[in-house]
């Protein structure tokens, strides 16, 4: 299934239906945070990254990191942010709440859709 990760999916109580409907939820909340950096802007830089998200039962908050970087470092961070923000915005479900899962979500920087 793209964009998740199928690690949690053998666990009793986590089901694919879950993890996509928050994963949904996730990506919409994120367009709220999601802004072009300027200074890519500036340069002409594109590109899309992949932001992992590991909800793991140890841990209070859910640790964000890049899985695919889009060769751009400003680009990588502000994907990072945007998601981390959405994160903290969005209610975890919960029957999903105390497992251990990771959402993987493609952020698409272009020139052409932030005009």
């Amino acid at each position: 299934m793209p964009g998740t990760t199928s690690n949690a999916l053998g666990q009793e109580g986590i089901n694919a239906d879950d993890i996509r409907q928050y994963r949904t939820s996730l990506a919409i909340g994120a367009k709220r945070f999601k802004r072009y950096p300027q200074q890519a802007r500036e340069q002409g830089r594109e590109g899309s990254v992949e932001i992992a998200i590991d909800f793991r039962r140890l841990l209070p908050e859910p640790e964000v990191s890049v899985a695919r970087s889009s060769g751009h470092p400003v680009l990588d961070e502000q994907a990072l942010e945007m998601i981390r923000q959405s994160a903290r915005q969005t209610d975890l479900p919960a029957r999903l709440q105390g497992r251990d899962f990771r959402v993987v979500l493609p952020v698409t920087f272009s020139l052409d859709d932030s005009r």
